[in-house]
């Protein structure tokens, strides 16, 4: 036993470490120099997959967010659709095609400091472009559009999974303006370019349902 217990002293002596931590960051919410991942769904998205003559292709809007500060949010947003609506008449079917290209670039400020519910609002302007076309037999019109406008936003996100990823909701308004160019008329094989400049102000609201990805570089 002697002799078990001095080689046990001896090594013990001879025997060298360093403590380690190691902090593993549970429950916590997007911190400055954190970036994120976002994907929206929108009420508008929905409305058009629901309705049954209408064929909807869509990209979600996806968000890419950086944490300036623990409370200050830069985001900018990508989102793109494209609808076929088909309509059934006695003299032949009308098919009305329209197509969106957006970018969203933001700004949003971090409520509360809770590290499981977060609150923010901020504002956008959206920018892009997109176009309209409507075929009724062998007669097509179609026309391109500018749009840039205005939008604010309030949103309510919850943290899980040990802060990568958070659910949330947000609720948006936004003024639009709709300037259209570039019309052209197909008519009996012939091709026709009419010059459109024509204005649209539009006023709208939608709901997005959000999920986050938070990493760190």
């Amino acid at each position: 036993m002697a002799l078990c217990l001095s080689f046990s002293m001896a090594n013990a002596q001879i025997s060298t470490g360093q403590n380690s931590s190691k902090v593993i960051r549970t429950g916590n919410r997007a911190q400055a120099g954190d970036f994120g991942l976002y994907i929206g769904a929108t009420t508008d998205m929905f409305k058009k997959i629901t309705d049954g003559n209408t064929k909807v292709e869509a990209l979600p809007l996806i968000n890419f967010k950086y944490m300036g500060t623990d409370k200050l949010e830069f985001r900018v947003g990508l989102e793109w659709w494209r609808s076929s609506e088909t309509a059934e008449s006695k003299g032949g079917d009308s098919n009305t095609t329209e197509k969106s290209y957006m970018l969203y670039p933001g700004v949003a400020y971090h409520v509360n400091n809770q590290n499981l519910l977060d609150v923010y609002f901020g504002a956008e302007l959206p920018v892009g472009f997109g176009g309209k076309s409507e075929k009724y037999g062998d007669e097509k019109e179609s026309a391109s559009e500018f749009k840039i406008g205005l939008g604010a936003f309030v949103g309510l996100q919850a943290y899980i999974a040990n802060l990568p990823l958070a659910l949330g909701v947000e609720y948006g308004v936004s003024a639009l303006n709709h300037s259209a160019s570039d019309g052209i008329i197909t008519r009996d094989g012939l091709t026709i370019r009419d010059d459109i400049d024509s204005k649209k102000f539009k006023l709208g609201q939608q709901v997005r349902l959000t999920l986050s990805y938070y990493f760190n570089l």
